[in-house]
């Protein structure tokens, strides 16, 4: 097996304090980073790009062609194949997509799906279903990490469920919205069975920092994935 650090972490476009944000992502030594809210406009994949090279982490996909999910890896992982999904959305909605990528990290792989989900209850579950579809692709084991838009009692974490991919905290994690006084619980890594989840919960950081990076706090999930 082999002990890996997974980070997911809204950052709103990158419109806050970069540097911030790097101090953030280096601080939580991750293997792997699903970014929700990466940039979508003007040189958008240069400028994830380098967003990824300024945390020391590889850009893998993602960006607008994913509704602005992305995902990073150390340089220690190996990104076997990535995929970029874009969802149709109603006129004048914000873009959505999907990310995911099969990993190779201390010779185990598994699937990485990074979602951002819609403010809208409807949109929401057309939105997971095509989260599903992409995760299911991939195969077990993997994580779902994300931005779900509601709490760990909506419709979309059940669904999530249903198809297999399970809260680490069982749904009473700790809040992870807004960064500034937290009062609610949106981002979440879910893992498949089969990956035990060593540790779980926000990153510990800077506060400081945590608040002027983003308005999101990043999760932190460290798991163990067993070779095939």
């Amino acid at each position: 097996m082999a002990v890996i650090r997974v980070l997911s972490y809204n950052v709103r476009g990158l419109r806050d304090d970069f540097g911030a944000l790097t101090r953030v992502v280096q601080g939580a030594g991750p293997d792997v980073v699903v970014v929700q809210e990466a940039p979508i406009y003007l040189r958008w994949r240069s400028r994830s790009a380098k967003l990824a090279r300024s945390c020391g982490l590889v850009y893998v996909a993602g960006g607008r062609s994913a509704g602005g999910n992305l995902i990073m890896v150390a340089p220690r992982v190996m990104a076997r194949g990535a995929n970029e999904l874009r969802i149709r959305q109603p006129l004048r909605d914000p873009i959505r997509g999907v990310v995911s990528a099969r990993v190779e990290v201390a010779g185990v792989r598994f699937g990485v799906v990074g979602c951002h989900l819609g403010l809208k209850p409807d949109g929401r579950r057309d939105q997971v279903q095509a989260v599903i579809e992409v995760a299911n692709g991939l195969g077990a084991p993997g994580i779902v990490a994300g931005d779900f838009n509601e709490p760990p009692s909506g419709a979309c974490w059940r669904a999530l469920e249903e198809a297999g991919y399970k809260d680490p905290a069982k749904g009473e994690g700790e809040d992870t919205f807004p960064a500034r006084g937290p009062r609610t619980r949106i981002d979440a890594v879910l893992t498949t069975s089969g990956i035990e989840v060593k540790e779980y919960g926000v990153l510990e950081h800077d506060r400081a920092d945590l608040e002027a990076a983003t308005d999101h706090l990043p999760v932190l999930a460290v798991i163990d994935v067993p070779k095939e």
